[in-house]
Protein backbone atom coordinates (compact mmCIF):
# COMPACT_ATOMS: atom_id res chain seq x y z
CA UNK A 1 0.00 0.00 0.00
CA UNK A 2 1.38 3.39 -1.05
CA UNK A 3 1.53 6.07 1.49
CA UNK A 4 0.48 9.90 1.63
CA UNK A 5 1.71 12.57 3.32
CA UNK A 6 -1.17 14.96 2.24
CA UNK A 7 -2.97 14.26 5.96
CA UNK A 8 0.16 17.01 7.02
CA UNK A 9 -0.91 19.60 5.03
CA UNK A 10 -3.12 22.51 6.86
CA UNK A 11 -6.62 22.69 7.14
CA UNK A 12 -7.19 25.55 4.31
CA UNK A 13 -4.84 23.76 1.73
CA UNK A 14 -7.02 20.84 0.03
CA UNK A 15 -5.57 19.71 -2.80
CA UNK A 16 -8.74 18.35 -4.24
CA UNK A 17 -10.52 21.83 -3.74
CA UNK A 18 -11.62 24.38 -6.36
CA UNK A 19 -8.87 27.14 -6.81
CA UNK A 20 -10.36 30.50 -8.92
CA UNK A 21 -8.32 30.60 -12.31
CA UNK A 22 -5.85 32.78 -13.19
CA UNK A 23 -5.53 34.57 -16.39
CA UNK A 24 -3.04 32.49 -18.04
CA UNK A 25 0.46 34.29 -19.13
CA UNK A 26 0.73 32.94 -22.73
CA UNK A 27 -2.92 34.31 -23.51
CA UNK A 28 -2.16 37.99 -21.91
CA UNK A 29 1.48 38.15 -23.79
CA UNK A 30 0.50 36.97 -27.39
CA UNK A 31 -0.15 40.64 -27.55
CA UNK A 32 2.90 43.55 -26.83
CA UNK A 33 2.12 45.88 -23.74
CA UNK A 34 1.22 49.69 -24.25
CA UNK A 35 3.50 52.64 -23.58
CA UNK A 36 1.45 54.01 -20.87
CA UNK A 37 0.68 57.28 -22.36
CA UNK A 38 -0.77 55.10 -25.64
CA UNK A 39 -2.92 53.15 -23.73
CA UNK A 40 -4.38 56.06 -21.52
CA UNK A 41 -4.98 57.59 -24.91
CA UNK A 42 -6.28 55.04 -27.01
CA UNK A 43 -8.60 54.47 -23.48
CA UNK A 44 -9.69 58.09 -23.57
CA UNK A 45 -10.74 57.92 -26.97
CA UNK A 46 -13.03 54.76 -26.09
CA UNK A 47 -14.69 56.18 -23.73
CA UNK A 48 -15.71 59.17 -25.75
CA UNK A 49 -16.66 57.05 -28.59
CA UNK A 50 -20.07 55.81 -30.05
CA UNK A 51 -18.72 52.88 -29.44
CA UNK A 52 -19.19 53.14 -25.72
CA UNK A 53 -22.39 55.21 -26.40
CA UNK A 54 -23.77 51.62 -28.62
CA UNK A 55 -23.02 49.80 -25.24
CA UNK A 56 -25.76 51.52 -23.73
CA UNK A 57 -22.93 53.91 -21.26
CA UNK A 58 -23.82 57.68 -21.35
CA UNK A 59 -20.18 59.10 -20.43
CA UNK A 60 -19.52 62.85 -19.56
CA UNK A 61 -15.98 64.00 -19.20
CA UNK A 62 -17.57 66.35 -16.50
CA UNK A 63 -18.57 64.02 -14.15
CA UNK A 64 -15.58 61.95 -14.23
CA UNK A 65 -13.14 61.16 -11.83
CA UNK A 66 -9.95 59.51 -12.90
CA UNK A 67 -8.82 57.14 -10.46
CA UNK A 68 -5.95 54.50 -10.05
CA UNK A 69 -5.04 51.77 -8.14
CA UNK A 70 -1.16 50.71 -8.08
CA UNK A 71 1.36 50.45 -5.76
CA UNK A 72 3.13 53.59 -4.37
CA UNK A 73 6.37 52.73 -6.00
CA UNK A 74 8.18 56.10 -7.40
CA UNK A 75 8.82 53.97 -10.49
CA UNK A 76 5.24 53.96 -11.83
CA UNK A 77 5.02 57.94 -11.66
CA UNK A 78 4.72 58.22 -15.33
CA UNK A 79 0.83 56.38 -14.30
CA UNK A 80 0.02 59.31 -12.82
CA UNK A 81 1.66 61.93 -15.38
CA UNK A 82 -0.02 60.27 -18.32
CA UNK A 83 -3.68 60.17 -16.43
CA UNK A 84 -2.70 63.80 -15.54
CA UNK A 85 -1.84 64.62 -19.49
CA UNK A 86 -4.95 63.46 -20.75
CA UNK A 87 -7.26 64.97 -18.00
CA UNK A 88 -5.62 67.57 -16.68
CA UNK A 89 -7.07 65.85 -13.26
CA UNK A 90 -4.59 64.30 -10.86
CA UNK A 91 -5.92 60.86 -10.27
CA UNK A 92 -7.40 60.09 -7.21
CA UNK A 93 -5.99 57.02 -5.07
CA UNK A 94 -7.51 53.65 -4.67
CA UNK A 95 -4.05 51.54 -3.58
CA UNK A 96 -1.74 50.51 -1.21
CA UNK A 97 1.50 49.60 -1.39
CA UNK A 98 2.22 46.35 -3.03
CA UNK A 99 -0.69 46.71 -5.52
CA UNK A 100 -3.90 46.27 -3.82
CA UNK A 101 -7.13 47.91 -4.28
CA UNK A 102 -8.56 49.49 -1.00
CA UNK A 103 -12.25 49.17 -1.11
CA UNK A 104 -12.46 51.84 1.79
CA UNK A 105 -11.41 54.57 -1.18
CA UNK A 106 -14.66 53.68 -3.00
CA UNK A 107 -17.24 56.33 -0.75
CA UNK A 108 -15.34 58.98 -1.13
CA UNK A 109 -14.60 58.55 -4.77
CA UNK A 110 -18.01 58.35 -5.98
CA UNK A 111 -18.83 61.66 -4.15
CA UNK A 112 -15.55 63.65 -5.79
CA UNK A 113 -17.13 62.35 -9.49
CA UNK A 114 -19.77 59.78 -10.39
CA UNK A 115 -18.20 58.63 -12.93
CA UNK A 116 -15.21 56.63 -11.66
CA UNK A 117 -12.58 55.44 -14.56
CA UNK A 118 -10.25 53.04 -12.87
CA UNK A 119 -6.54 52.33 -14.00
CA UNK A 120 -4.77 49.55 -11.56
CA UNK A 121 -2.77 46.62 -11.16
CA UNK A 122 0.50 45.22 -9.81
CA UNK A 123 3.83 46.25 -11.19
CA UNK A 124 7.27 44.33 -12.04
CA UNK A 125 10.48 45.70 -12.87
CA UNK A 126 12.06 44.69 -16.22
CA UNK A 127 15.83 44.54 -17.64
CA UNK A 128 15.81 43.99 -21.05
CA UNK A 129 18.15 41.84 -23.17
CA UNK A 130 17.80 39.33 -26.46
CA UNK A 131 16.78 36.64 -24.23
CA UNK A 132 13.79 38.04 -23.22
CA UNK A 133 14.60 39.37 -20.41
CA UNK A 134 14.65 39.70 -16.38
CA UNK A 135 11.73 40.48 -14.34
CA UNK A 136 11.39 41.38 -10.72
CA UNK A 137 14.37 44.57 -10.65
CA UNK A 138 14.99 47.85 -11.86
CA UNK A 139 17.44 50.90 -11.72
CA UNK A 140 17.37 52.90 -8.93
CA UNK A 141 19.08 55.82 -9.87
CA UNK A 142 18.92 57.58 -6.17
CA UNK A 143 20.97 54.28 -4.77
CA UNK A 144 22.88 53.79 -8.21
CA UNK A 145 21.83 49.88 -8.41
CA UNK A 146 19.72 47.59 -9.41
CA UNK A 147 16.85 46.61 -6.70
CA UNK A 148 13.53 44.72 -6.11
CA UNK A 149 10.44 45.85 -8.37
CA UNK A 150 8.03 45.33 -6.79
CA UNK A 151 9.86 45.17 -3.44
CA UNK A 152 6.37 44.07 -1.83
CA UNK A 153 5.75 40.85 -3.88
CA UNK A 154 9.54 40.63 -4.05
CA UNK A 155 9.86 40.49 -0.36
CA UNK A 156 6.91 37.98 -0.21
CA UNK A 157 8.44 35.54 -2.33
CA UNK A 158 11.77 35.72 -1.57
CA UNK A 159 11.31 32.68 0.91
CA UNK A 160 9.30 30.58 -0.87
CA UNK A 161 11.76 30.80 -4.03
CA UNK A 162 14.40 29.88 -1.53
CA UNK A 163 12.47 26.64 -0.15
CA UNK A 164 11.53 25.73 -3.83
CA UNK A 165 15.03 26.18 -5.29
CA UNK A 166 16.62 24.29 -2.50
CA UNK A 167 14.12 21.35 -3.17
CA UNK A 168 14.61 21.43 -6.85
CA UNK A 169 18.39 21.34 -6.16
CA UNK A 170 18.14 18.58 -3.92
CA UNK A 171 15.30 15.89 -4.66
CA UNK A 172 17.40 13.47 -6.91
CA UNK A 173 16.20 10.89 -10.03
CA UNK A 174 17.77 8.10 -10.98
CA UNK A 175 17.58 4.82 -12.75
CA UNK A 176 19.42 1.92 -11.91
CA UNK A 177 20.36 -0.75 -14.81
CA UNK A 178 17.30 -2.96 -15.38
CA UNK A 179 15.14 -1.27 -12.42
CA UNK A 180 12.43 1.12 -12.53
CA UNK A 181 13.16 4.81 -12.04
CA UNK A 182 13.97 6.07 -8.57
CA UNK A 183 13.36 9.52 -6.52
CA UNK A 184 15.35 10.77 -3.41
CA UNK A 185 14.01 12.61 -1.48
CA UNK A 186 15.41 14.81 1.49
CA UNK A 187 13.07 14.07 4.45
CA UNK A 188 11.50 17.44 5.18
CA UNK A 189 10.31 17.80 1.60
CA UNK A 190 8.42 14.19 2.65
CA UNK A 191 7.36 15.35 6.49
CA UNK A 192 7.69 18.77 7.51
CA UNK A 193 8.64 17.95 11.19
CA UNK A 194 11.77 17.41 9.64
CA UNK A 195 11.79 21.30 8.70
CA UNK A 196 13.02 23.91 10.65
CA UNK A 197 11.75 26.21 7.90
CA UNK A 198 9.27 28.39 8.40
CA UNK A 199 8.20 27.86 4.88
CA UNK A 200 7.18 24.07 4.12
CA UNK A 201 7.51 22.60 1.46
CA UNK A 202 5.92 18.91 0.59
CA UNK A 203 6.21 16.79 -2.23
CA UNK A 204 2.74 14.81 -3.13
CA UNK A 205 3.79 11.25 -2.52
CA UNK A 206 0.82 10.35 -4.29
CA UNK A 207 1.44 11.88 -7.56
CA UNK A 208 5.00 12.04 -7.30
CA UNK A 209 6.22 8.66 -6.29
CA UNK A 210 4.48 4.89 -6.17
CA UNK A 211 5.84 3.50 -3.46
CA UNK A 212 8.23 3.16 -1.07
CA UNK A 213 11.71 1.00 -1.90
CA UNK A 214 12.50 -2.18 0.14
CA UNK A 215 16.03 -2.36 1.35
CA UNK A 216 17.97 -5.30 -0.54
CA UNK A 217 21.07 -6.44 0.51
CA UNK A 218 23.02 -7.00 -2.63
CA UNK A 219 21.75 -3.49 -4.40
CA UNK A 220 23.42 -0.18 -3.37
CA UNK A 221 20.78 1.71 -4.97
CA UNK A 222 18.03 0.65 -2.51
CA UNK A 223 20.56 1.15 1.38
CA UNK A 224 18.79 4.07 2.64
CA UNK A 225 20.96 7.47 2.99
CA UNK A 226 21.00 9.37 5.97
CA UNK A 227 18.42 12.16 5.92
CA UNK A 228 16.37 11.19 2.71
CA UNK A 229 13.72 8.89 1.77
CA UNK A 230 13.72 6.54 -1.67
CA UNK A 231 10.76 5.88 -3.48
CA UNK A 232 9.50 4.45 -7.13
CA UNK A 233 9.25 7.03 -9.46
CA UNK A 234 5.40 7.89 -10.36
CA UNK A 235 4.57 6.63 -13.51
CA UNK A 236 2.63 10.08 -13.84
CA UNK A 237 5.54 11.87 -13.53
CA UNK A 238 7.47 9.89 -16.22
CA UNK A 239 4.54 10.21 -18.92
CA UNK A 240 5.14 14.07 -18.32
CA UNK A 241 8.82 13.98 -19.19
CA UNK A 242 9.52 14.37 -22.80
CA UNK A 243 11.77 12.71 -24.70
CA UNK A 244 14.80 14.13 -24.36
CA UNK A 245 14.37 15.24 -20.54
CA UNK A 246 13.58 11.09 -19.83
CA UNK A 247 17.16 10.60 -21.24
CA UNK A 248 18.70 13.57 -18.86
CA UNK A 249 17.34 12.51 -16.25
CA UNK A 250 16.56 8.74 -15.81
CA UNK A 251 20.32 7.80 -15.89
CA UNK A 252 21.86 5.29 -13.29
CA UNK A 253 23.81 8.66 -12.06
CA UNK A 254 21.49 11.01 -9.84
CA UNK A 255 19.92 13.83 -11.70
CA UNK A 256 18.45 16.84 -9.80
CA UNK A 257 14.89 17.36 -10.71
CA UNK A 258 15.11 21.10 -11.41
CA UNK A 259 12.20 23.22 -12.57
CA UNK A 260 10.11 19.96 -13.35
CA UNK A 261 9.09 19.87 -9.70
CA UNK A 262 6.01 21.55 -11.12
CA UNK A 263 2.97 22.29 -9.23
CA UNK A 264 1.52 18.85 -9.60
CA UNK A 265 4.00 17.60 -7.88
CA UNK A 266 4.72 20.02 -4.21
CA UNK A 267 2.69 22.12 -2.06
CA UNK A 268 3.76 24.86 -0.43
CA UNK A 269 3.22 26.86 2.65
CA UNK A 270 3.97 29.42 5.19
CA UNK A 271 3.09 28.66 8.77
CA UNK A 272 3.43 31.73 10.21
CA UNK A 273 0.93 33.42 7.64
CA UNK A 274 -1.34 35.76 8.91
CA UNK A 275 -4.95 34.20 8.47
CA UNK A 276 -8.11 35.54 8.07
CA UNK A 277 -11.85 33.44 8.43
CA UNK A 278 -9.25 30.20 8.39
CA UNK A 279 -7.44 31.22 5.15
CA UNK A 280 -4.15 33.52 4.62
CA UNK A 281 -4.72 37.01 4.25
CA UNK A 282 -2.56 37.48 1.40
CA UNK A 283 -3.95 35.62 -1.03
CA UNK A 284 -0.90 35.00 -3.09
CA UNK A 285 -0.07 32.27 -1.15
CA UNK A 286 -2.61 30.26 -2.11
CA UNK A 287 -1.29 30.79 -5.78
CA UNK A 288 2.15 30.48 -4.21
CA UNK A 289 3.49 26.87 -6.22
CA UNK A 290 1.85 27.85 -9.40
CA UNK A 291 3.83 30.87 -9.25
CA UNK A 292 7.10 29.28 -8.47
CA UNK A 293 6.97 26.82 -11.03
CA UNK A 294 5.75 28.41 -14.02
CA UNK A 295 6.56 27.45 -17.15
CA UNK A 296 5.80 30.34 -19.33
CA UNK A 297 6.63 33.61 -17.16
CA UNK A 298 8.94 34.06 -13.81
CA UNK A 299 7.82 33.87 -10.47
CA UNK A 300 8.21 37.70 -10.10
CA UNK A 301 5.82 37.77 -13.56
CA UNK A 302 3.35 35.48 -12.43
CA UNK A 303 2.86 36.81 -9.24
CA UNK A 304 1.97 40.36 -10.68
CA UNK A 305 -0.54 38.48 -12.62
CA UNK A 306 -2.03 36.73 -9.50
CA UNK A 307 -2.37 39.73 -7.80
CA UNK A 308 -4.00 41.85 -9.98
CA UNK A 309 -6.37 38.92 -11.34
CA UNK A 310 -6.74 38.75 -7.13
CA UNK A 311 -7.49 42.72 -6.36
CA UNK A 312 -9.43 43.28 -9.64
CA UNK A 313 -12.27 40.67 -8.37
CA UNK A 314 -11.90 42.52 -5.08
CA UNK A 315 -12.83 45.78 -7.07
CA UNK A 316 -15.51 44.27 -9.10
CA UNK A 317 -17.36 43.15 -6.09
CA UNK A 318 -17.04 46.22 -4.08
CA UNK A 319 -18.37 48.38 -6.64
CA UNK A 320 -21.39 45.85 -6.97
CA UNK A 321 -22.98 46.71 -3.65
CA UNK A 322 -26.38 48.50 -3.46
CA UNK A 323 -24.56 51.27 -2.03
CA UNK A 324 -22.78 51.88 -5.47
CA UNK A 325 -25.67 51.00 -7.42
CA UNK A 326 -26.23 54.69 -8.41
CA UNK A 327 -22.38 55.29 -10.29
CA UNK A 328 -21.10 54.32 -12.78
CA UNK A 329 -17.48 52.33 -12.78
CA UNK A 330 -15.44 51.61 -15.63
CA UNK A 331 -11.99 49.69 -14.66
CA UNK A 332 -9.04 48.97 -16.67
CA UNK A 333 -6.71 46.30 -14.53
CA UNK A 334 -3.00 45.19 -15.46
CA UNK A 335 -0.08 44.79 -15.26
CA UNK A 336 2.37 47.39 -14.90
CA UNK A 337 5.76 46.93 -16.14
CA UNK A 338 8.70 49.49 -15.20
CA UNK A 339 12.20 50.60 -16.88
CA UNK A 340 14.20 53.21 -16.12
CA UNK A 341 15.61 55.13 -19.15
CA UNK A 342 19.17 56.62 -18.32
CA UNK A 343 18.49 58.72 -21.49
CA UNK A 344 15.57 60.86 -20.33
CA UNK A 345 17.13 60.07 -16.49
CA UNK A 346 12.74 58.85 -15.52
CA UNK A 347 11.12 55.93 -15.12
CA UNK A 348 9.15 54.52 -18.28
CA UNK A 349 5.46 52.59 -17.78
CA UNK A 350 4.76 49.96 -20.25
CA UNK A 351 1.08 48.59 -19.36
CA UNK A 352 -0.62 45.10 -20.41
CA UNK A 353 -4.19 45.28 -20.06
CA UNK A 354 -5.39 41.90 -17.97
CA UNK A 355 -9.53 43.01 -17.96
CA UNK A 356 -11.99 45.66 -18.57
CA UNK A 357 -15.55 45.76 -16.91
CA UNK A 358 -18.28 48.79 -17.63
CA UNK A 359 -20.49 48.46 -14.82
CA UNK A 360 -23.09 51.66 -15.61
CA UNK A 361 -25.51 53.08 -13.21
CA UNK A 362 -28.38 51.03 -11.75
CA UNK A 363 -27.05 48.16 -12.09
CA UNK A 364 -25.12 45.45 -9.93
CA UNK A 365 -23.24 43.47 -12.76
CA UNK A 366 -20.89 45.14 -15.15
CA UNK A 367 -20.47 44.01 -19.12
CA UNK A 368 -16.80 42.11 -19.33
CA UNK A 369 -13.95 42.27 -21.65
CA UNK A 370 -11.45 40.13 -22.34
CA UNK A 371 -7.71 40.92 -22.96
CA UNK A 372 -8.02 40.20 -27.07
CA UNK A 373 -11.55 42.35 -26.80
CA UNK A 374 -9.23 45.13 -25.61
CA UNK A 375 -6.50 45.23 -27.65
CA UNK A 376 -9.16 44.79 -30.86
CA UNK A 377 -10.97 47.66 -29.63
CA UNK A 378 -7.83 49.74 -28.40
CA UNK A 379 -6.10 49.04 -31.56
CA UNK A 380 -9.32 51.23 -33.68
CA UNK A 381 -8.35 53.78 -31.35
CA UNK A 382 -6.34 57.01 -32.57
CA UNK A 383 -4.88 58.35 -29.63
CA UNK A 384 -6.92 61.14 -28.10
CA UNK A 385 -5.27 64.44 -27.84
CA UNK A 386 -3.92 65.53 -24.52
CA UNK A 387 -5.12 68.23 -22.41
CA UNK A 388 -1.52 69.08 -21.81
CA UNK A 389 1.59 68.06 -24.06
CA UNK A 390 2.79 64.73 -23.47
CA UNK A 391 6.50 66.02 -23.61
CA UNK A 392 5.93 69.17 -21.59
CA UNK A 393 4.21 66.77 -19.31
CA UNK A 394 6.84 64.32 -19.17
CA UNK A 395 10.36 65.90 -19.53
CA UNK A 396 11.03 63.67 -22.48
CA UNK A 397 9.93 62.13 -25.99
CA UNK A 398 7.92 59.75 -26.67
CA UNK A 399 9.97 56.59 -25.71
CA UNK A 400 9.79 54.28 -28.04
CA UNK A 401 12.99 52.46 -27.56
CA UNK A 402 11.65 51.36 -24.54
CA UNK A 403 8.68 49.72 -26.24
CA UNK A 404 11.07 48.07 -29.06
CA UNK A 405 13.10 46.27 -26.03
CA UNK A 406 10.47 44.35 -24.20
CA UNK A 407 11.60 41.09 -25.69
CA UNK A 408 9.60 38.89 -23.79
CA UNK A 409 7.44 36.23 -24.60
CA UNK A 410 5.88 33.49 -23.08
CA UNK A 411 8.15 30.86 -22.28
CA UNK A 412 11.30 33.04 -23.93
CA UNK A 413 12.82 34.72 -21.08
CA UNK A 414 16.34 35.03 -19.16
CA UNK A 415 16.79 31.64 -17.52
CA UNK A 416 20.19 32.20 -15.71
CA UNK A 417 18.49 30.43 -12.30
CA UNK A 418 16.99 27.52 -14.33
CA UNK A 419 18.52 24.38 -12.45
CA UNK A 420 20.92 21.88 -14.53
CA UNK A 421 20.09 18.32 -13.64
CA UNK A 422 23.42 17.65 -13.36
CA UNK A 423 24.77 17.37 -10.05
Amino acid sequence: MNRTNRDWLPSYYKTDALLPKIPETRALFSFRPYLIQDFIGKSISFLESDELKGMGFKYDYRRVLPCRWKCSDESLFGVDLAIYAYTKAYPFDKGRIGGYFNPDSLGAAVHHGSINVDVGGSHVGYLPDNDGGTFGKVWRPAEREFSADCGHIMAVLAPFKRVYDDACNNILLLKPESERALVSIPNEYVQPSWSSEQIKLLVDLDKLTDGEVDYKHDLLHTHTMIGRSLFYLHKQFQDGLDEVAAQKLCTPKPKRIGRHLTHRFFNIWDTRAEMKDGMPRLRLHLYMKFMLSARNSPPALKAAVTNTAIEHNRLADAVRANTFQNYDFISFSGIFIDQYCKEAKSYVNLFQPMGMTIKPRGQTREREYSPDEIHDILERMPLATPKMPLEGVFGYKRPQHILDSFTFKPGVFNRKEDLSCEI
